[in-house]
């Protein structure tokens, strides 16, 4: 059997369906909004050079607090390509069981959705040293102190591509067996505990 990775199957998929119409659709003020394949390719790329750029080293722990929506699975192709693992939080949970599983995981950045994400990380931040970036999706969320806009993130990776020529290839390096990400359990009957899961588990 083969073995491969998602950051394989990422690539593939962008160019067998570059034609269709939409790779995501998501409501905006009541309006259906679509994002290209292309465009897909073009925000992951720009998000994960600016992770890049923030010092996000391969290896490195990034959560993601965050409902349901294009931006989470952008945040999330961005850490994989950029071979960064992943901390997917729910974001119903506290600010002290989110607190746990950030300093558990060594989370160095969080990406967060909204103003009630990123008012609960700064809530429990002063507690951990070793989370360096707060980076939000909505633009309101962004303009608390100490928090970057994924805008601004995007808008680094994009000034910064010219730097990296090489950053398919580099994605693409990743090996089946590289942790992709930590998913916690819900703790029911004590502590969190992270699954590590590579990307051949889930490819």
């Amino acid at each position: 059997m083969n073995r491969g990775t998602l950051n394989q199957l990422f690539f593939t998929t962008i160019d067998r369906h570059a034609a269709l119409p939409a790779a995501f659709r998501s409501k905006v003020a009541g309006t259906w909004v679509g994002i290209t394949h292309r465009e897909a390719l073009e925000r992951v790329q720009a998000i994960s050079l600016g992770l890049r750029a923030l010092g996000i080293q391969p290896g490195d722990k990034v959560s993601i607090v965050s409902e349901n929506r294009p931006e989470w699975a952008l945040a999330d192709y961005a850490c994989l390509t950029a071979r960064a693992t992943d901390v997917p939080i729910y974001p119903t949970l506290t600010a002290k069981q989110t607190e746990y599983i950030l300093r558990d995981s060594e989370s160095v950045a969080v990406f967060c959705s909204t103003t009630e994400q990123v008012d609960k990380v700064l809530e429990v931040k002063g507690s951990l040293p070793g989370l360096k970036h707060i980076i939000a999706f909505d633009g309101d969320a962004a303009r608390r102190p100490g928090v970057t806009a994924l805008s601004a993130v995007e808008a680094k990776g994009r000034a910064a591509a010219a730097q990296h020529p090489n950053w398919k290839q580099e994605a693409l390096a990743a090996q089946p067996d590289d942790l992709a990400t930590l998913i916690y359990t819900s703790g029911t009957t004590g502590d969190p505990k992270g699954v590590m899961l590579t990307h051949y588990n889930i490819w």
